[in-house]
């Protein structure tokens, strides 16, 4: 009897507890897809339990606080209540793909985040401070950025994943200048390209992810600041207001610049550097009962009188019109399930001309006038979910997009018995592509992950104006049709955890590319950084390329550190070659060719050390070593060693930051296939100031710019126009 009433007081016991475990579903926040081997510690760090292949686990009620631990996943702390049944982990930001955070006054000791600690900065100069990154500079508007020497055609560059095509053929506009600071969320920027799956091709991505609207009943952002001597005046805007469930959001934010021509270092103006800009952008989000969501977004950016001191013409008008209608679906625990589908469409605008130039001296198209209008609109659509099949989860993605560009040149000659003559660069060239890709993930232990992902595309480039279609016939002898390709990228990526502190990890990337509008059907193309026009080739072959990345960090509380190697091979690389029968003295003439193999390989290095409670060291280093191998000469505008030092201090809401910013002599230029000439090293002081009031609702900053006033350009000026002197700016910023 004393038996059975002991079993029964087991089997209640148990059934007790069986009943009293709380089960709750851990998945990935992007996907949603269930986590397998995922570790639950208590407060004290000891596993209680680990997630089976559906991502789920029980636990005891009497566990209020847990920390819950996944190979390639942030670790997550959470307190416990009956009413939690799902958790979501942010995916790990793998040494592939950087996710800088856009926010002021946070100390963050994260080797992978930046901060944007000058609240009116422009969005170039804070693209110039990340690491493997440089801007190739015109003027003092519109700097197209480049990553590890690679840039247009050889990168991506999108917002909000929607694919944006400039309209200017000299590269006046740049998808940068269409989002501004205050509309900034975050950047994802994939040096190594591996992203593969979602991005499309292996080429390294710049997403820029504007904010959204959140349940906020109603707050303000106000600033304005003026700098000096190039007076420029800014004005910006930002607000958030919802209804008191929730469900209705408005998001907007509205900027406007105004700017003189600055001055350089020797303190001499430098002319046709003046710009005016304007941009708004609305973002509205309903959310359903159902936890689905719906977003509409819509930016204009509107540039006016922008000059080009290193072009043969200025911008009289920049235009763009982005807008984007997205669905979000709420997690399900379907084998297939949607997460999000956008259909977006955008129209860009350019207008250009040389009529305030002095064109009768010029050494380049003497004599005539010759303004220029450009134009692309494109329409397109993303999918992204995620699957189960046979206990197996993955990510997939499909895209898919139509675009058009078009643009002409009118020739109009100073002598009066010469008629004007039209030029098409661009007439009706249209591109079609669309694409699907998975991403896969293994866990091969408890702390190694395996991540691979492959994209396969079909794109067509073509003209539907037979005019145009004639012309490359001709040039060619060939009858010309709609150019077809279907292009795989595929890419493998390796992380080890080897501990709380270190981690390291590896990819290798393969990736075809197709010439991109200008490299098949540009005609009569200036190219300002060797002087010659350019003509396209319909029948280039195409470009392959793969690329090795390796990164190793280390994290701690007091110092940390990161160092990434890379090494990038192309074969059937497309330039431009010399053609001889159409060049003369005036007139330069080159026709795109695949020339053969080039090479990229070089590294970047950033450190953080954190001095004390009131300061902060940062430390950055980044190098490109990049060689045409077929000419046996550098590929141009490839940037030297360069760095960054920056010293933080914070002391409540006052806070100082002074940087160093250094490059070396670049001697490796570029001879025969461009007209580079070496650059010198130089070494520029900035320092800003910032105060806090009222709470830090109030904020003052003071930011003084090239402070010894040093007269020096950048390897990657075009036509080596000097950069600012020295210069200040006082903004003031109120949240409300």
């Amino acid at each position: 009897m004393k038996n059975l009433i002991s079993l029964v007081i087991i089997i209640l016991i148990t059934i007790s507890n069986v009943l009293g475990q709380q089960q709750i579903q851990i998945v990935d926040e992007e996907s949603q897809s269930p986590i397998p081997g995922a570790h639950i510690l208590d407060s004290t760090g000891e596993v209680i339990s680990i997630t089976d292949r559906d991502g789920t686990f029980k636990i005891e009620p009497n566990h209020q606080q847990i920390i819950i631990t996944a190979v390639g996943y942030e670790n997550r702390s959470i307190s416990l209540d009956s009413s939690v049944h799902l958790i979501a982990l942010r995916p790990a930001v793998f040494h592939q793909t950087t996710e800088l955070l856009v926010v002021g006054n946070e100390d963050r000791n994260d080797v992978r985040s930046y901060q944007n600690q000058k609240p009116i900065q422009s969005m170039d100069r804070f693209l110039e401070n990340i690491d493997g990154l440089s801007m190739t500079k015109r003027g003092a508007f519109g700097w197209e950025p480049v990553i590890r020497g690679q840039s247009d055609q050889r990168m991506n560059l999108v917002i909000d994943g929607m694919q944006v095509f400039k309209a200017c053929v000299d590269k006046m506009d740049p998808i940068t200048s269409y989002v501004e600071m205050n509309n900034l969320s975050r950047l994802k920027i994939d040096k190594s390209g591996a992203g593969v799956a979602e991005n499309g091709t292996g080429n390294s991505t710049v997403n820029l992810i504007t904010q959204k609207a959140g349940p906020e009943r109603l707050t303000m952002d106000l600033s304005s600041g003026l700098r000096l001597p190039d007076n420029l005046r800014t004005i910006q805007m930002s607000g958030n207001v919802a209804d008191k469930p929730g469900r209705n959001s408005i998001r907007f934010s509205g900027s406007y610049k105004k700017a003189d021509d600055f001055e350089a270092g020797n303190n001499q103006t430098v002319e046709n550097t003046q710009y005016e800009k304007f941009n708004l952008n609305l973002n509205y989000r309903h959310t359903f009962a159902s936890n689905h969501s719906v977003e509409l977004n819509y930016i204009t950016d509107k540039a006016y009188d922008v000059g080009y001191p290193a072009l043969l013409m200025d911008a009289t008008k920049a235009l763009a019109d982005i807008g984007q209608l997205k669905f979000n679906f709420a997690p399900t625990s379907q084998h297939f399930r949607f997460k999000s589908v956008m259909l977006y469409a955008n129209a860009i605008r350019h207008t250009m001309d040389d009529y305030e130039r002095d064109v009768a001296n010029r050494t380049v198209m003497r004599g005539m006038y010759m303004p220029m209008y450009g134009t692309t609109t494109t329409f397109g659509t993303k999918l992204a979910g995620s699957a189960t099949v046979q206990s197996h989860s993955f990510d997939w993605f499909v895209d898919g997009f139509t675009s058009e560009a078009y643009g002409d040149m009118l020739m109009q000659s100073l002598d009066s018995s010469i008629e004007d003559m039209m030029i098409y660069n661009l007439d009706e060239v249209r591109t079609n592509n669309v694409g699907i890709g998975f991403r896969h993930r293994f866990n091969l232990s408890d702390s190694v992950l395996l991540k691979i992902e492959e994209n396969l595309r079909y794109k067509s480039l073509n003209t539907l104006s037979e005019t145009h279609q004639s012309f490359f016939e001709g040039l060619y002898d060939r009858e010309l049709s709609a150019r077809q390709r279907i292009l795989p990228s595929v890419s493998g990526n390796l992380l080890w955890m080897i501990d709380d502190r270190w981690s390291t990890g590896a990819s290798v990337v393969y990736s075809e590319r197709m010439g991109n509008h200008m490299e098949l059907f540009g005609h009569y193309i200036y190219n300002y950084t060797d002087g010659y026009f350019y003509d396209g080739n319909p029948w280039l072959k195409t470009e392959r390329s793969i690329n090795t990345d390796f990164n190793i960090t280390k994290e701690s509380g007091n110092q940390s550190f990161s160092l990434s190697l890379f090494y990038k091979q192309y074969f059937n690389y497309i330039d431009g070659i010399l053609s001889d029968d159409l060049s003369n003295n005036d007139f330069r003439f080159k026709r795109y060719a695949n020339v053969g193999d080039a090479v990229l390989m070089g590294g970047e290095f950033r450190s953080i050390h954190t001095l004390s409670r009131s300061f902060r060291l940062e430390n950055r280093f980044s190098y490109t070593y990049a060689q045409n191998q077929t000419l046996d000469e550098p590929l141009p505008l490839i940037p030297p060693l360069r760095g960054f030092s920056t010293l933080h201090f914070h002391a409540g809401t006052f806070r100082v930051m002074t940087d160093l910013e250094w490059a070396a002599r670049q001697e490796r230029i570029a001879q025969i296939s461009s007209n580079e000439d070496a650059t010198n090293a130089y070494a520029v002081v900035n320092i800003s100031v910032e105060k806090g009031w009222a709470d830090d609702s109030i904020q003052t900053v003071l930011q003084m710019n090239n402070i010894t006033n040093e007269f020096y350009h950048t390897h990657t000026s075009i036509g080596n126009i000097y950069e600012a002197g020295r210069s200040m700016m006082l903004s003031v910023r109120v949240k409300i």
